[in-house]
């Protein structure tokens, strides 16, 4: 009797697990944000919009942000697990003021976070979330910042050398972290705009790119693969440049997909394979690109996007990818201000997304899904 009473609740536990599994067929993968930007028509000034989906781009959702963002544009967004994604946005008045969004309930409530004093600059340029309560952001000046408690604190990190000696940033634009590792480009600081620590922020170093232009030429965006292989892209270039050895040197790849159009977001999906957006330059849009990278030279998947140009992509894998771009505003006004695209076959065709009619004024400028590189 107590055999078949044991049976039969294994049974009904096991029909409820499956019935449970089956009811909600997204996964944490389906699950994405796009910052962008509104410009008002008269001032000029822009503001932060957050689009959401939860089922792989079936559709999308405009967030609810606080009254504190009026005036605030959107610089990056990271996503760290189904519930809980960070922004970084900076004051478009003054580009001297900014702050830091989080969210921990899937976006229902963003959240205005508190930053530290004694900062450099408050316009916050890039983050990455690397767990639920952990995150990294750094300013348009340089000021590095960590949390381990979700943004309750930030604390400002002091970004010093292994001799104790300050290593200052002024035109920081992205940043990316991988395990231990903190990957910063200032492009103010030309073929030493690599700024990278490889213990958690306990002590820093620049690198030396190979081979960059000159004057007025840094890098611009950076991806890290893991604590060995990243990548970067330098202002007004079309090269990559590449490090194997965790950052101890780096390569300049022998080919380029551009003459001096940037490459405005770049993501590797594996230690040869890089995904890139580029925004053309101009009105006629730009492109999406795979591109794997053999001894420094290209084998390219490139896709025009006109009139759309490309700002930002998130890699799943080396075939599944994301990116967004926005049009310039006298192009074509009856189509969507911004694209969200999407590609499962290593970027050789990629579908657009519908935009809500709520979003139709939204400039996309990055996107991250759950489980991507960024």
């Amino acid at each position: 009797m107590k055999r078949n009473i044991f049976c039969l609740l294994l049974f009904i536990l096991s029909f409820l697990f499956i019935t449970c599994a089956g009811s909600d067929h997204s996964t944490a993968t389906d699950i994405g944000w796009v910052i962008g930007n509104v410009r008002d028509k008269d001032t000029g000034i822009l503001t932060v919009k957050i689009l959401k989906t939860s089922n792989g781009g079936a559709s999308w959702v405009l967030q609810n942000l606080p009254d504190e963002c009026d005036g605030f544009y959107g610089n990056d967004i990271s996503a760290g697990n189904n519930q809980v994604a960070w922004a970084a946005i900076a004051d478009s008045l003054t580009n001297t003021d900014g702050g830091i969004l989080h969210t921990a309930d899937g976006g229902e409530t963003w959240t205005l976070q508190n930053l530290p004093s004694g900062m450099t600059s408050r316009h916050i340029k890039g983050i990455k979330g690397v767990s639920f309560s952990e995150a990294w952001a750094v300013s348009l000046g340089g000021d590095v910042l960590h949390t381990t408690d979700a943004g309750i604190i930030w604390r400002i990190v002091p970004v010093r050398d292994a001799q104790d000696n300050v290593i200052a940033m002024t035109e920081v634009n992205r940043m990316d972290v991988t395990g231990q590792d903190i990957w910063i480009v200032d492009v103010a600081a030309e073929h030493l705009g690599v700024i990278h620590s490889a213990d958690a922020g306990a002590t820093w170093r620049r690198e030396e790119l190979p081979d960059v232009a000159g004057t007025g030429y840094g890098p611009l965006a950076i991806s890290a693969f893991d604590s060995r292989t990243a990548w970067t892209a330098v202002n007004s270039s079309g090269y990559l440049w590449w490090t194997s050895n965790g950052g101890q040197t780096w390569s300049k790849s022998n080919d380029s997909l551009t003459g001096t159009a940037d490459y405005d977001d770049i993501n590797a999906s594996s230690a040869d394979i890089v995904w890139i957006a580029c925004n053309g330059g101009g009105s006629n849009g730009g492109f999406t690109s795979r591109v794997r990278v053999t001894d420094g030279n290209f084998n390219a998947n490139t896709t025009n996007h006109p009139p759309y140009m490309m700002e930002g992509i998130s890699p799943m894998t080396d075939d599944k990818a994301w990116a967004v771009g926005f049009k310039m505003s006298f192009v074509n006004p009856d189509l969507p201000m911004g694209a969200i695209y999407f590609t499962e076959d290593g970027g050789l065709n990629w579908q657009s997304q519908n935009i809500p009619d709520n979003a139709r004024d939204v400039a996309p400028w990055k996107v991250s899904f759950v489980g991507a590189k960024r």
